[in-house]
């Protein structure tokens, strides 16, 4: 039974934790299913029931490692003991870490900074033993390999992922034609994930359902016998009804508008954005004196290469012309700029053409033209409307642009594959974000519930499922929207590419889930879309990003850990 006195504590803990949850599921969530419903793999509805079932089980089989160092491994707890109320100070700790940790988020967010939950719940646990006990207290082992492991984690997921990558670069996507290829890999690629997943819900040895007493053979049986069961599976019956479809041309991917967009959104926002960072100090500019004073408007000339049934000559007939709605869209980079703009009815040509090779399967060729007048486009920078200056295509700096996308084959077979990693990736992420937010408030319970500060009580699987309950909420309530955001700001990523990016992620946070490790997925995340993009294109990584990124890295402890010490400090009049 808690203590009247220590009820409180336990109560604004509570809060917190669930308050952290929900923002976790409201972004980090929606992120992982974000390509597979942008690809039109996943509907908004099918995305979030398969979210919450994945984040409750990872949470559930996982997170208790994790809950536990972050409960234990940062702050030597035996200190508290020497103290006459030990039991209250810890605990007012661990309220002062999730308030802490909370408000820099808040914080961090409303500059639009790009921060871990993780490096916030951390900073906030160093900074409230360090008001209390000094350097004293600090388990720095257990905090070097934690911050290790924020640096260590993105370049492992990086080669990680550039290793499946080049592999399915060298077996796939350099073939004339992928698609037998694509199918080949496919199988592997679903039994590894299988395997993986079992033998890490197996090695973590939950007690609820007694996996701590498999032998360590036992479980390399389970698991490589779970995967070679599912390559048997996939090769015999999901790979003749898959090949059928995209053969048949019933899977036909994103409609002709979505596609156009896609192309015409990422290009033209990219070159916007490369132009105004060019002309930021200038607010009007005209292009000539001959054109009167007014800007003349700049043609952009984008080539999307299709080859689908669903461009035709009755629907928009040979050289055919058509329009493209009003769409509306807001690109948020990791610096914090932000820019909404929007692509007025844009008009395309279609010309087709039957290479003699292959005179079954004629090809499209879209070259879609965009015309920004001056009422066309506006670009909103942190509140402010302004007019873009755009210089003429033939005044910029000579570059080439390489453009990296998946063929329609290549399309069709990954984006099926990209649920499955998906999932993987919303798995290990319940076994390591859900222990973030939840693992200050288990201890709190803890400590309440025994009055013993090294207490042996094991997790109660409860607040597991409490914080799951908070990150699922909040993917249904704002993740819904969140996860409809397309665009990258760091890389261009392919469903071919995103499931190199998925996988090597999701591995590197399960092993490190299972060292007990809280690392962040983000941090794996931007190593793998980093590593990747280099890899495929050079250049196709926005560097300036990442080093913002870097930097954000960096700040985030000790802004936590001085936030938390402050509310250390206040709260300490009240035990």
């Amino acid at each position: 039974m808690i203590p009247d006195d220590q009820l409180w504590m336990v109560i604004v803990g509570f809060i917190v934790a669930f308050a952290l949850a929900f923002a976790i599921g409201a972004n980090d969530v929606a992120n992982t299913f974000g390509s597979s419903v942008g690809s039109k793999v996943l509907s908004i509805r099918q995305a979030c029931t398969i979210a919450t079932i994945c984040e409750m089980a990872g949470a559930l089989l996982l997170g208790s490692t994790v809950s536990g160092t972050i409960r234990k491994g940062i702050v030597d707890t035996s200190m508290f003991d020497k103290l006459e109320k030990g039991p209250s100070t810890l605990m007012v700790g661990q309220v002062a870490t999730l308030c802490g940790s909370c408000i820099w988020l808040l914080i961090a967010t409303f500059f639009r900074l790009p921060v871990s939950g993780t490096h916030s719940i951390v900073g906030a646990t160093v900074g409230f033993s360090l008001v209390r006990f000094g350097v004293k207290a600090i388990n720095w082992v257990g905090l070097g390999k934690i911050v290790a492991s924020w640096f260590i984690s993105p370049a492992l997921s990086g080669l990680v992922s550039v290793g499946i990558f080049s592999i399915l670069h060298y077996l796939v996507l350099i073939k004339d034609e992928p698609l037998e290829p694509a199918l080949r890999l496919l199988p592997g690629f679903y039994g590894t994930v299988i395997a993986i997943n079992l033998i890490s819900v197996l090695l973590a040895g939950t007690t609820v359902f007694h996996f701590d007493k498999i032998p360590l053979y036992g479980v390399l049986i389970l698991g490589c016998g779970g995967g070679t069961i599912t390559v048997i599976c996939v090769k015999l019956l999901m790979i003749p009804y898959l090949r059928r479809r995209i053969l048949a041309g019933d899977d036909a991917g994103p409609n002709l508008g979505d596609r156009i967009y896609a192309a015409l959104k990422f290009h033209r926002v990219e070159m916007l954005c490369q132009r105004l960072r060019r002309d930021r100090k200038t607010k009007t500019r005209v292009d000539s004196e001959e054109n009167g004073g007014q800007r003349k408007p700049t043609e952009i000339n984008i080539v999307v290469e299709e080859a689908s049934p669903d461009l035709n000559s009755s629907r928009n007939g040979r050289n055919g012309k058509t329009n493209v709605d009003d769409r509306h869209e807001s690109v948020t980079s990791a610096s914090g700029r932000q820019t909404s703009f929007r692509l007025v009815p844009t008009k395309f040509e279609v010309t087709t053409t039957k290479p003699a090779e292959s005179p079954a399967e004629p090809v499209h060729y879209l070259a879609v033209r965009a015309y920004p007048t001056e009422h066309d486009l506006s670009v909103t920078r942190r509140g402010m409307l302004s007019q873009p200056v755009l210089p003429p295509i033939g005044e910029e700096e000579p570059q080439e642009l390489e453009i990296v996308s998946d063929r329609p084959h290549e399309y069709k077979v990954f984006s099926q594959l990209q649920i499955l990693t998906a999932v993987f990736d919303s798995f290990a992420h319940g076994g390591n974000d859900v222990s973030n937010a939840i693992g200050p408030v288990m201890g709190l319970w803890i400590v309440g519930a025994t009055q013993e500060v090294n207490s042996k009580m094991a997790n109660p699987y409860w607040i597991l499922i409490y914080g799951g309950v908070g990150i699922a909420i909040g993917l249904w309530v704002w993740g819904r929207r969140v996860i409809k955001t397309l665009g990258e700001d760091l890389t261009i990523i392919t469903p071919s590419s995103g499931v190199c990016i998925e996988l090597g992620s999701a591995m590197t946070v399960l092993f490190a889930s299972k060292l007990g490790l809280p690392i962040s997925t983000t941090h794996c995340q931007v190593g793998s879309v980093v590593a990747v993009g280099r890899f495929r294109s050079r250049d196709n990584v926005d560097w300036r990003i990442f080093r913002n990124v870097i930097i954000a890295w960096v700040v985030t402890v000790p802004a936590a850990c001085g936030i938390s010490a402050l509310l250390m400090y206040l709260l300490s009049f009240a035990i």
